[in-house]
C-alpha cells in the first residue's frame, strides 16, 4: 500500500545586518550565515506541511500563504523550527520585524509547496521511534525528568528513502545568545545526517511540543548569555548527529496509508490583558534596574520590555482581539496520525492528546499556523516563570494566555483526530490521478 508523497527545498537568503530573533538580550544583528535559512515542504497525498527555519511565524503569514496557494493543496501547515539563530519575520513578534526577508519566506514557501506537489511519488510510509535520547529536558522544573523519544516517518520508494519527517519535542537553543549568525541549530545537523545516509532524499524537521523543554542544560537564555563550551556549533553538530543515528538505527514498521485524511478545528485562546496601572509600575521597576547597572544581556531585555510596556501605555495593544483566534489541525496516514498546534505547547498537552486520541501512534507538532505565545498547561500557571509571567512581552501580545487554553487545544486536537478516519485499510481512488 502506498502514498503519494513530494518534497521540495528552497533557500532564503538572509543579508547580513538582519535582526534576529529567539533572545531578548542578544547584543546585535546577524553578522553572516553559518547555515541556510530553508523552507522544506512535504506533500502527503494533497496535504501539505512546512517547516520553515525560524523562531515563530505569524498567522497573518500563513493566511498570505493560504491566499497564493489556492485550492493546489487540500490542506497546508506550516511551521516554524523555532530555532533562535532566525531572522525576525513575525510582525514584531520576538523581535523587529524584517518585511523583505518576510516576503522572501512567503515565496520560498509557496515555491516550495508547488514543488512538492510536482514531485509527487508512490511511497511506502514507515513509523518509528527512538529510545530515550537524553537530549531534551524540562527546564522549569529541575525534579521532573522528561527526556522524550524523537519520532519518525520514513518514506520509501523504489526500494529508496525519499523523504523524512523528523519530530523531537527540544527547544533548538543549542546556540546561545552570543551567536549571530543566521543558523538552524541542532536540527540542521539532524537534516544533514540523514540526507546523507540516505543520498536523495529530503528530512523535513518538525519541533514538537517545546514550551517546556530545552536541549542539555536547564537554562533561559531569554535573561543571560550563558557563554560555556556547552552552547556551540560543535555542541549543536554533536546534539543533531547523536539524534539522526538514533533515528538510523531505530527500527521503523510500516504504516498502511493509501490516502491521508485531515481535520481543521478551530480555536480561541483568551488573553489575560495587563493593565496600565501595572505596565507603568512594573516599567518604573525595570528603569530604575537599569540605572542601578545591570549587564548589557540584561539592559538588552530590559529594554525590550520597556518597549512593550510603552507600546501598551500608547494604546498600540487596544486593537488586538481579546482572545486569539487559530486553528488545530489533524492529519492521519493509516493508523499514524499528526497534530499541528500552534504557539509553543508543553510536553504534557501533547502527552495527552497522544494518550486519548483514537488513532495511536500520535506525533504532535508545536509551532504551527501561527505562534502568539507560550500555552502552559493550568498547573503551571502557579509556578510561575518566564513561560507564565513574561514572554507575552517579547511577543509582542497585550498579555499571557489566560488558564485553561493548552487544555482548549488539547480538546480541539481530540475532537479534529475523532472526525479522521483510520485509511489503513481504504483504498484512495484519487491516487490513480496523481501525476
Amino acid at each position: 500500500m502506498s502514498l503519494w508523497v513530494g518534497t521540495a527545498r528552497v533557500d532564503v537568503d538572509v543579508p547580513v545586518g538582519t535582526e534576529m530573533s529567539g533572545f531578548a538580550a542578544r547584543s546585535g544583528p546577524s553578522d553572516g550565515v553559518h547555515d541556510p535559512l530553508t523552507v522544506r515542504a512535504l506533500v502527503l497525498d494533497d496535504v501539505a506541511l512546512v517547516a520553515v527555519d525560524v523562531c515563530g511565524l505569524h498567522e497573518r503569514t500563513i493566511a498570505m500563504v493560504r491566499e497564493l496557494l489556492g485550492d493546489e493543496v487540500r490542506e497546508a501547515v506550516v511551521t516554524a523550527t523555532h530555532t533562535h539563530s532566525g531572522p525576525c519575520v513575525a510582525f514584531e513578534r520576538l523581535g523587529p520585524h524584517d518585511g523583505a526577508v518576510h516576503d522572501a519566506v512567503v515565496a520560498a514557501v509557496v515555491a516550495a509547496v508547488r514543488g512538492a506537489v510536482a514531485s509527487r511519488t508512490a511511497c511506502t510510509v514507515r513509523y518509528g521511534e527512538t529510545p530515550a535520547l537524553g537530549i531534551a529536558n524540562n527546564r522549569r522544573h529541575d525534579d521532573r525528568l522528561t527526556d522524550p523519544p524523537a519520532q519518525f516517518l520514513r518514506f520509501e520508494s523504489e526500494g529508496r528513502t525519499a523523504a523524512w519527517l523528523v519530530v523531537l519535542p527540544a527547544h533548538p537553543v543549542m546556540l546561545d545568545a552570543t551567536n549571530r549568525s543566521i543558523s538552524g541549530d541542532f536540527p540542521s545537523y539532524v537534516r544533514d545526517r540523514l540526507e546523507a545516509a540516505t543520498p536523495g532524499a529530503l528530512c523535513v524537521y518538525a519541533t514538537g511540543a517545546a514550551g517546556d523543554q530545552n536541549c542539555g542544560q536547564q537554562v533561559d537564555l531569554t535573561y543571560d548569555v550563558d557563554s560555556s563550551d556547552e552552547r556551540t556549533f560543535a555542541a549543536a553538530e554533536r546534539i543533531g548527529t547523536a539524534l539522526a543515528e538514533a533515528v538510523l538505527a531505530a527500527p521503523a514498521r510500516e504504516v498502511g496509508a493509501a490516502s491521508a485524511a485531515v481535520a481543521v478545528e478551530p480555536v480561541e485562546l483568551p488573553i489575560e490583558r495587563v493593565d496600565v496601572a501595572q505596565a507603568r509600575a512594573q516599567a518604573a521597576k525595570w528603569r530604575a534596574e537599569i540605572a542601578a547597572g545591570v549587564s548589557p544581556q540584561r539592559e538588552a531585555l530590559l529594554g525590550a520590555w520597556l518597549h512593550w510596556s510603552a507600546e501598551l501605555l500608547a494604546g498600540s495593544y487596544d486593537h488586538v482581539p481579546d482572545a486569539w483566534a487559530g486553528t488545530v489541525t489533524a492529519v492521519t496516514l493509516g493508523d499514524v496520525a499528526l497534530v499541528a498546534l500552534p504557539g509553543e505547547p508543553f510536553l504534557a498537552t501533547a502527552t495527552r492528546i497522544a494518550s486519548q486520541a483514537p488513532t495511536h501512534p500520535v506525533l504532535v507538532l508545536g509551532y504551527a499556523n501561527g505562534c502568539p505565545g507560550y500555552v502552559p498547561p493550568a498547573d503551571e500557571y502557579p509556578h510561575g516563570g518566564y513561560e507564565v509571567d513574561d514572554a507575552h512581552r517579547y511577543y509582542g501580545m497585550p498579555g499571557p494566555f489566560a488558564t485553561g487554553c493548552a487544555e482548549r487545544l488539547e480538546t480541539a486536537a481530540l475532537r479534529a483526530l475523532s472526525t479522521l478516519p483510520e485509511a489503513a485499510s481504504s483504498t484512495h481512488q484519487e491516487n490513480q490521478a496523481h501525476p
